[in-house]
């Protein structure tokens, strides 16, 4: 099944491009807005580190301002350097810190209904795995399966997940009511008939025996057990 992602591959092209833009500033702007970029990236990534690290740039750029390369010799090395150190230091450094600087918002925040969806589906395969599990269990080692109680969604302390599997031979009427869609009365009836059958074997004998319409289990029949009836587990 294929996974949900926050961004379609345009976005993400589109999310690159303007980010490596913010990253080539200091080439763009001949140094002049590496200064900003960095703070603009302190506030971003609320990192210390980042905070020291822009102070050299800090001090190109004042050195921009106060050295005239005109007046001499050495203002004008002292600006050349300044100006080499801010753009391809500043651009060297805008781009190791591009993806912090600009990360992807949480899928959460993106794509929330898709992130339900996908919850959902997974906790649909855990139940459905777990069902299984449990079901092998009852089919090769009943005894093992009553102790885990397995079906027994009547009991609230129960450990061990089933993922919803309903033991018909043991639940009691209540319950066979709401989760096989039977009236009290036939519900009740069901619960009499265990103990003189020695409990239901299967779906089909429960349809049969119980004189149920075609078909009236289908949409429950492999969430159904039939684990050996227990003793108290058969009141009318």
């Amino acid at each position: 099944m294929a996974d949900f992602h926050p961004f379609s591959r345009r976005e993400h092209l589109a999310r690159t491009l303007l980010t490596s833009l913010w990253a080539l500033i200091p080439v763009l702007t001949l140094g002049l807005g590496t200064l900003p970029l960095m703070i603009h990236a302190t506030v971003r990534t609320k990192s210390r580190a980042q905070a020291l690290a822009t102070v050299p740039y800090g001090v190109a750029a004042a050195l921009f301002v106060t050295c005239d390369p005109d007046v001499s010799a050495t203002n004008e090395a002292v600006f050349g350097a300044a100006m080499f150190f801010n753009i391809l230091v500043g651009t060297g450094h805008a781009f190791g810190i591009r993806s912090r600087v600009w990360k992807s918002p949480d899928a959460d925040l993106m794509r929330p209904l898709q992130n339900r969806q996908r919850a959902l589906l997974a906790a649909h395969r855990d139940e459905r795995a777990a069902r299984e599990t449990a079901r092998d269990i009852t089919a090769t080692d009943p005894r093992r399966a009553l102790e885990l109680r397995i079906g027994r969604v009547d009991l609230a302390d129960r450990a061990f997940p089933d993922g919803g599997l309903v033991d018909v031979n043991n639940v009691p009427a209540d319950v066979l009511a709401r989760h096989l869609t039977l009236s009290d009365e036939r519900a009740a009836e069901a619960v009499r008939m265990r103990p003189v059958v020695g409990g239901f074997e299967s779906v089909d004998d429960l349809s049969v025996t119980m004189d149920l319409p075609p078909r009236h289990l289908d949409a429950v029949a492999d969430r159904l057990v039939f684990l050996p009836p227990q003793e108290g587990t058969n009141p009318a």
